[in-house]
């Protein structure tokens, strides 16, 4: 037995205990033990970060994200009267490259800055710094948050559950949805779901945004994922919901196909995040495109200056190609930015961006790929696609009134 196929087993092994003593369990507890089982869990295996092959990310395509995430960084330390101490959470830092990258060019940008900066990068179970000054940080971590999914049947919200069958093969259920807070929350929708419509709803953001506000007594909140606000994505243009599998750059299949192996996420809800975050005392600076953020942090003035440089042809457009990628609407740049802030009046978005002859200065920093950024060329990683619909077929549905 390979190595994949033994933590699939101790997952898949996990999930089926659970579900015998149980009689179901909910799709969120499925998810959550399939992500996140210490040793086994696709984000928890003992294998060093394999999910690395699994899709890329802002900060492991061009250290130009970082570069960007750091000017930003310099500006909400101005705002904040450039305190003596700066500190930065980031939470889910993975393999480090946003810490890196951003750490590195600090000193470039600003010597006082850079003294000020204390960067702590955090994952799973880490312990966090609590009521800094500064700024918490999140890059693609909501979308990884056990959900709970739901099915709009004879006019009732029904919740997914996952169960075995007679001859113990895990197998999908439905039952009439007991969960007051999806319950009230579906209620609130601009427009009322149709008969068939699926959706999620992120059951871990309200905990997630109380141990944020722990950790920040005065500063920013930056969380770049994908998503949008709730009408959009409980519209009948997401019918089938967002849910989505990533397996070595292919996504498409069944959540219930190599547990513990693949990635499963789904589109962030901004609404409930901005909500959560208001109870904990933390307000809504504004939600914006990734493309425009990078815009306002000085990626175009970056760009500019790789192509002025002397470098081979090959390298200069692999670096400007992953420039490309990052702010291109249809690619990374589609992702979203949302900026909250505690403690601290009077700034909206047009104070968060620095002034142009500043960014024009910046770019001669410009940082150049590494070995540890991921060679993305136009020809590679053309993903396979498979509609929503087929990831559930030949597996089992059961209604329970």
């Amino acid at each position: 037995m390979n190595a994949n196929s033994e933590h699939s087993s101790n997952v898949i092994n996990e999930i089926r205990s659970r579900i015998k003593k149980k009689g179901k369990i909910s799709f969120s507890e499925f998810m959550e033990v399939a992500l996140y089982l210490p040793g086994y869990g696709y984000y928890r295996s003992d294998e060093k970060q394999p999910y690395q092959q699994d899709y890329y990310t802002s900060p492991s395509v061009s250290p130009v994200f970082g570069a960007c995430i750091a000017i930003q960084l310099r500006q909400m330390w101005l705002l904040l009267g450039k305190p003596k101490e700066f500190s930065v959470v980031e939470m889910g830092s993975g393999n480090g490259n946003l810490c890196r990258d951003i750490t590195k060019i600090a000193p470039k940008l600003d010597v006082e800055f850079a003294s000020s900066l204390k960067y702590f990068p955090t994952d799973i179970d880490d312990e966090v710094p609590n009521q800094i000054t500064g700024c918490v940080i999140s890059n693609e971590l909501l979308d990884a948050l056990p959900v709970a999914r739901f099915r709009i049947i004879d006019g009732s919200i029904h919740e997914v559950f996952v169960g075995l069958d007679h001859t113990g093969n895990i197998i999908e259920l439905t039952d009439k949805c007991s969960d007051l807070r999806i319950n009230q929350y579906l209620k609130s929708l601009k427009n009322p779901l149709t008969n068939g419509q699926n959706g999620e709803f992120n059951v871990g953001i309200d905990q997630w945004m109380s141990k944020v506000s722990n950790i920040l007594k005065r500063g920013f909140v930056l969380t770049i994922d994908y998503g949008g606000y709730k009408d959009d994505l409980y519209s009948k243009s997401n019918v089938k919901g967002t849910l989505q599998t990533y397996y070595k750059h292919v996504y498409g299949l069944s959540p219930y196909q190599k547990i513990g192996q693949q990635d499963l996420t789904a589109k962030v809800d901004f609404s409930r995040v901005i909500q959560a975050g208001e109870e904990n005392g933390i307000g809504n600076i504004g939600l914006i495109n990734q493309s425009d953020f990078l815009i306002n942090n000085g990626i175009d003035q970056m760009q500019n200056h790789l192509m002025g440089i002397n470098l081979n042809s090959n390298e200069k457009q692999e670096n400007v190609y992953a420039i490309d990628m990052l702010r291109r609407v249809e690619n990374l740049g589609g992702f979203k930015v949302l900026i909250q802030l505690k403690d601290q009046d009077g700034i909206d978005l047009e104070k968060l961006w620095t002034s142009v002859s500043d960014l024009e200065a910046f770019a001669q920093y410009t940082p150049l790929k590494v070995d540890d950024h991921i060679s993305i060329l136009p020809s590679q990683y053309s993903h396979s696609y498979i509609e929503i619909d087929d990831l559930f077929e030949g597996f089992t549905e059961s209604s329970q009134n």
